[in-house]
């Protein structure tokens, strides 16, 4: 299999399944079966044992499935995507992001493409993007560094660190909201607080656009 060809196929009902992306490395399983299918695509199933190890080499595309148990991914992965019910997920780096579950914790490091996530019950953290979209009913949102987002939460609060110059646009019904831009910036801005406090330190102009909406909390946007 070529380092960036395949996309590994990785399912299993319950239990940890945890991904190492390594340069140069060569597909293998520990705790399941591999099954190489005509269209190139690898399968990996699980046998039954509490860790599913998986190692594949950089770039690789996955596509992971679970009902419940935590999933890892180590490395410098291709495009990740994700289904579970229930378990924390935690992606190093990759190119692209597409998680979706019941509950549990999303932590990704760096995807340098789309980050889009959409979980009921979990706190979401991701360091960088360039572009996130992520949807909870419960739980707080943080993106440490951002050039373009869409993301809302019913109840819980939202941090969003941009790049300056994209578009950002942060809904939470119960919680705050707060964006931080790079010193200088003047976006254009549209904040709306029904019940709290809104606070913009930024100048406006056209260096992109905020858009913030809460129903019950504060609004802050400054230039850092």
């Amino acid at each position: 299999m070529s380092e960036t060809t395949a996309r590994l196929r990785i399912t299993r009902r319950s239990g940890k399944v945890r991904v190492r992306v390594e340069p140069g490395a060569p597909v293998a399983v520990d705790g399941g079966t591999l099954h190489q299918n005509d269209d190139g695509t690898v399968d990996v199933r699980a046998h039954g044992s509490s860790v599913l190890e998986v190692r594949c080499p950089t770039g690789t595309d996955l596509t992971i499935s679970t009902a419940s148990g935590a999933v890892d991914v180590e490395g410098d992965a291709g495009s990740v995507k994700v289904t579970t019910k229930s378990g924390n997920l935690s992606i190093e780096r990759a190119t692209a992001v597409d998680a979706r579950g019941a509950s549990g914790r999303v932590e990704v490091g760096v995807c340098t493409g789309d980050c889009h996530v959409v979980f009921v019950s979990g706190n979401v953290h991701i360091g960088e993007a360039a572009k996130a979209t992520v949807a909870t009913v419960s739980g707080k949102i943080e993106v440490d560094e951002v050039d373009d987002a869409e993301v809302k939460t019913v109840s819980g609060n939202i941090k969003l660190g941009a790049n300056g110059g994209g578009h950002l646009a942060a809904r939470s019904i119960s919680g705050s909201v707060k964006i931080s831009l790079p010193a200088g910036s003047r976006p254009a801005t549209r904040l709306k607080a029904v019940s709290g406090h809104i606070r913009c330190e930024c100048e406006p102009g056209h260096d992109g656009e905020v858009r913030a909406a809460t129903v019950s909390g504060a609004i802050s946007v400054r230039c850092r």
